[in-house]
């Protein structure tokens, strides 16, 4: 790590769903990372929104288990976050999106450089057969030096959709990923803001399909998708640009649509 004085913080967040304006957070774990000094922080979060069978299903925390707990705001974690919540420091998450936005639901505006290690890996490894987190760690032997960090933090077993786990491999991963880039961290930030093409889609009724078959045989679904879902979703904005694009029509009709879209906070 080139500065000093920078502080990493590698954190993950589990919570209430994936709606990122009115889910909540119910677990913040964290690794403060200075001078290769790591301290772990890891908190079961109150939250008063009832949550269900399948969400429960991925990450094994019930509404009962944090009855007793603290709201997000009101941890340890949470507190480090504020303080260190500064421009000379990074936040690296693995998809940066969902625990920004989860933060932002609890009032703390980022201010830090982020790093999004699934975004720089998208860009770095092209060999990679998947991007989820667990796999990028087993496909590059990440598993012992992750089982070390997890000795020198206290946590005796490591599992996906654990907070704390999950933050582990961001530590693990991320300096792997800035090894590929000879030490340049600024080349990461950059990565994480670069824009992708998105090669099939990853929700509602055309899921697993390609963004090219769908602008062949449902063009006005496109257009739906760059009008309601891509606003704050940048790779996804930047693909569907690309594909509307191709027929002159439906980009102008997306264009219109957006334009006179009334957006509710």
């Amino acid at each position: 790590m080139s500065d000093l004085d920078n502080i990493f913080y590698f954190v993950d967040i589990e919570s209430t769903g994936i709606d990122l304006k009115n889910d909540r957070i119910i677990q913040l774990a964290l690794l403060k990372v200075k001078q290769n000094e790591i301290t772990a922080f890891d908190d079961l979060c109150y939250t008063d929104i009832e949550m269900n069978d399948t969400v429960i299903a991925i990450h094994n925390i019930t509404n009962a288990m944090l009855e007793d707990k603290y709201w997000p705001y009101e941890t340890d974690g949470f507190v480090e976050l504020e303080e260190g919540n500064l421009e000379t420091n990074f936040f690296v998450s693995h998809g940066n999106e969902l625990d920004v936005a989860m933060l932002n639901n609890e009032e703390l505006d980022l201010k830090m450089r982020c790093i999004d290690t699934d975004k720089c890996s998208r860009h770095l490894l092209k060999d990679a057969t998947s991007y989820k987190l667990y796999e990028l760690i087993t496909q590059y032997g990440l598993e012992v030096k992750a089982e070390n960090i997890a000795k020198e933090i206290g946590l005796n077993d490591i599992k996906a959709h654990d907070a704390l786990s999950d933050a582990l491999w961001h530590y693990v991963l991320y300096n792997f990923l800035v090894k590929k880039v000879e030490g340049d961290i600024e080349m990461l930030v950059t990565l994480t803001t670069t824009p992708m093409m998105l090669e099939k889609i990853s929700f509602g009724k055309h899921k697993n399909k390609s963004f090219e078959e769908v602008m062949l045989q449902d063009p006005l679904d496109m257009v739906w998708m760059y009008v309601n879902v891509s606003k704050d979703w940048m790779d996804l904005e930047y693909t569907l640009t690309h594909w509307l694009k191709t027929k002159e029509f439906f980009w102008k009709k997306a264009q219109e649509e957006r334009k006179n879209m009334v957006y509710f906070d």
